[in-house]
């Protein structure tokens, strides 16, 4: 079983990753990356999605768990549900490999950000308000999704991943973990 790793051990996190080969996409290599990245999310309370850059691996795939996206009418962890009781049923997570940005608004907001490879530490990041993402799900089928809010930032924080680019590059404030956070 792989392991996210962190920054200071992972020269991947700093490499422009490599498209996927689409015939691989079905392969063994490819699929037992897919699962293993699944089990890793799924530990992670506070994960919301996972780049094989994290765990690794230069390639262009990253996957955006069922909870990020069933959340994806609040825009952040850190801000309280609107409505607890309408919440939606868990989804399944979703592969974007070979991803491609199609659109992004101008319009930008400042959110609360964090990463699995930078362990501890929060930030500030502008990012634009919508983004549409073109990619090859884990059958190898081409889709393209659109997203606005909190998933249009997951996928820009994932598309940095796969540039080599982390969130405290472009963090207008980095600041600690609260200590209850990292307590547990």
């Amino acid at each position: 079983m792989r392991t996210i790793l962190p920054e200071h051990e992972n020269p991947a996190l700093r490499e422009i990753a490599t498209n996927v080969p689409v015939e691989d996409i079905r392969g063994e290599r490819i699929q037992k990356l897919i699962a293993d990245m699944k089990a890793l999310l799924a530990k992670e309370e506070y994960g919301v999605a996972l780049a094989a850059s994290q765990v690794g691996e230069s390639l262009r795939l990253f996957i955006v768990s069922g909870r990020a996206v069933a959340r994806d009418s609040r825009n952040a962890a850190d801000e309280p549900e609107k409505n607890p009781e309408s919440r939606s049923p868990l989804l399944p997570d979703q592969v974007y490999i070979n991803p491609v940005t199609t659109k992004m608004s101008r319009l930008k907001k400042e959110k609360h950000e964090g990463c699995l490879s930078v362990r501890g530490k929060w930030g500030i990041v502008a990012r634009a308000e919508k983004a549409s993402v073109r990619a090859y799900d884990e059958s190898g089928q081409p889709f393209t999704r659109g997203a606005s809010g909190f998933l249009a930032h997951v996928f820009q924080h994932e598309m940095d991943h796969l540039e080599g680019i982390l969130y405290t590059d472009k963090a207008i404030e980095i600041y600690d973990e609260p200590k209850e956070k990292s307590e547990k």
